[in-house]
């Protein structure tokens, strides 16, 4: 009895461990199936955000170029028109100096025409006799009414067939509206396409730049025989796209023959749009590689390979969670999600050099909490960090999309408005102001409502640097703090500049 009972007992304890290892087999392969899953989606969500913010730089860098192109062409028009009552030794000496400059600024700049409203060539830089432009597409463009700049298809060099260029021309009007000539410029696509080597792309990247027909402007790598041609999945897809500045996709490129994951960003006030592509394979290669690992080890060795995935899981998604919260904050204040100054300081310093070269006006605005030190003193800190937080959400939800907002230090903030002048940029602090006043912050239970105080200045001709604005709206800001609090007061353009020292101090601040 003893000993079948002892042998009942043995395969009792046979089946438990058995059922237990099974459970755990189990448990692992269920495991490692949830992990492959959650590690596919989490390389392609990545994979698409890559290839997105790829996208966006090349749009960006392209966006910048065609701005300085269009910059270089109005100063072309203004030259000539400048120059009609010139003796003509002296008017070729200034065209000839002005066409030396945008070649050193510009190199991608090969060749700069100017015609009268029919195509009739007035100047140009070539040695040799003016080209008959009477009946290309951009002066039958500034004829039938366009004013923006227009961007032509791409054209194969008749020296060189390995050579495309473009061109970009800008049509200028009398009072009466009236097109009175056109300046265009002759861009190497060679020398633009050496613009994105810097932008340390991952490998097998593919780069493209079309218009919005999908005509082929720029691609890389090793396929410069489609340029000029019509990538037909892009023409299909027009009317589906989602409208959006960004996004991205998948599809089968019928140029690579492969499935490919595409970020797509539109140039921002042109006709084109940027596109970063990697394979699928390559996109997902990560993924394929620990896939395989995982699963074959978990056939031999079920409870440690599902333990080591786990760990290794864990501390890819920490590195990765690490590493968006270092990039996140080398250029945001983490408390408000604001600008932080040094990021502010550097967007402030291209806005000035883009505003001072088109003559737009540029106001800024410094903001400082009233009374912040009682809100921490009477609330706690946490009051603190929460009225912090509110106005920073409640001032960047009134804001446009090109304007710059930053979190200054402790409760001051600046904001810079675009082509917005003194009058405007009042409107703009009169109703944050209002906005601020009205919100309505909780705390342990406890209600309160804060203020803040504006100061605001404009961009004044004689500035030299963003930091002579800064400084002016700080003063004023003191004028605000000084006469109650809770109010906006503007910058005197006679304000005194700080000078030597002080003004090193200030630069130093900012």
């Amino acid at each position: 009895m003893n000993a079948n009972l002892d042998i009942h007992n043995s395969k009792g304890q046979t089946v438990l461990v058995l059922l237990v290892a099974g459970c755990l087999t189990l448990g692992m392969i269920v495991s490692s199936v949830i992990m492959a899953v959650t590690n596919y989606h989490t390389t392609l969500t990545l994979a698409r955000e890559n290839t997105r913010f790829i996208s966006s730089l090349m749009a960006a860098e392209i966006g910048m170029v065609l701005v300085d192109l269009e910059g270089r062409l109005r100063e072309i028009g203004t030259l000539i028109q400048t120059l009609s009552d010139v003796r003509p030794g002296e008017k070729q000496h200034q065209w000839d100096n002005l066409i030396h400059t945008i070649r050193a600024r510009e190199p991608y700049a090969h060749g700069v025409v100017v015609t009268d409203a029919q195509g009739r060539v007035l100047a140009w830089n070539g040695p040799e006799a003016p080209p008959d432009i009477l009946d290309t597409d951009y002066i039958r463009a500034h004829q039938n009414g366009g004013d923006k700049m227009f961007v032509g298809a791409p054209q194969r060099s008749l020296r060189q067939s390995n050579e495309w260029s473009i061109d970009i021309s800008l049509g200028a009007r009398d009072y009466r509206g009236e097109l009175t000539h056109v300046v265009a410029i002759k861009v190497a696509l060679e020398h633009l396409l050496r613009i994105f080597d810097d932008l340390g792309m991952p490998q097998d990247t593919n780069i493209m730049i079309t218009n919005l027909d999908g005509l082929i402007y720029l691609i890389a790598p090793d396929a410069e025989e489609l340029i000029g041609h019509t990538f037909t999945s892009i023409a299909k897809d027009k009317e589906k796209q989602s409208g959006e500045q960004s996004e991205t996709y998948s599809n089968v490129s019928n140029i690579r023959g492969q499935k490919m994951l595409a970020g797509r960003t539109r140039v921002r006030h042109f006709p084109l749009q940027a596109f970063a592509a990697i394979p699928m394979d390559t996109a997902l290669a990560s993924w394929y590689r620990h896939a395989l690992l995982y699963g074959g080890a978990s056939v031999a060795m079920a409870f440690i390979v599902s333990t080591m995935g786990a760990l290794l899981v864990r501390g890819q998604l920490k590195l990765n969670r690490q590493a968006r919260e270092l990039a996140l904050a080398a250029n945001t204040d983490m408390l408000t999600g604001a600008l932080n100054r040094r990021a502010f300081m550097v967007a402030a310093d291209r806005e000035f050099a883009r505003e001072k070269r088109s003559g737009a006006p540029l106001s800024c605005v410094m903001i400082d909490l009233d009374h912040f030190k009682m809100i921490n003193d009477t609330y706690g800190h946490t009051a603190g960090d929460l009225t912090l937080n509110s106005a920073a959400q409640f001032i960047m939800s009134r804001l446009r999309e090109s304007d710059l907002f930053c979190r200054y230090g402790g409760e001051e903030f600046l904001l810079l408005l675009p082509d917005t002048n003194q009058d405007g940029a009042a409107v703009v602090a009169e109703e944050l102001r209002k906005g601020l006043a009205g919100l309505r912050l909780e705390n342990t239970n406890k209600c309160f409502f804060i203020t803040a105080s504006f100061g605001l200045a404009e961009k004044l001709p004689a500035d030299t640097s963003v930091v002579e604005m800064l400084i002016r709206a700080d003063q004023a800001l003191y004028r605000a703090k000084n006469e109650g609090r809770n109010r906006v007061c503007r910058a005197s353009n006679s304000l005194a500049t700080p000078k030597g020292d002080e003004a090193a101090k200030w630069s130093a601040d900012f």
